[in-house]
């Protein structure tokens, strides 16, 4: 019993009560449980879209592997279920040190060039290939 009136100590002199405990422990469980809902809902990554001044330039299955240009300024590499920026002539390069992404809803972006890949889902009225 000396550890439970230790803990209760240390929660009068946090200002802390046992609703207070309860309420954190339930949004904690409701997090995981809207977190791991989410990561199951999410679509499975499926295309790399590529748009240039918002409009889409290029739309390749993430399972062709490949090297692909983007007009004369960028160029992004897709293997292995991933894609990533190789080649761009910005000045601060963030897009190549953004590294692989590989899930729905990923996007690198160069905006000096206004180029955002980005992996998406499985659309059933999607082009397979476009360029």
């Amino acid at each position: 019993m000396k550890d439970c009136k230790a803990w209760r100590e240390v929660l009068r002199e946090c200002g802390l009560t046992r609703g207070d405990l309860w309420l954190t422990g339930g949004l904690l469980a409701v997090s995981a449980v809207l977190g791991l809902l989410f990561f199951l809902a999410s679509p499975a990554p499926q295309y790399v879209a590529v748009r240039v001044d918002g409009t889409q330039v290029l739309q390749v299955p993430l399972s062709r592997d490949g090297v692909y240009p983007i007009g004369e300024t960028n160029i992004i590499t897709v293997s292995d279920g991933e894609v990533r920026m190789t080649h761009a002539d910005c000045p601060d390069q963030i897009c190549i040190k953004t590294g692989s992404i590989s899930r729905s809803g990923q996007s690198i972006v160069c905006a000096p060039n206004r180029v955002v890949v980005t992996i998406t889902g499985g659309d059933k009225d999607a082009q397979l290939y476009t360029r």
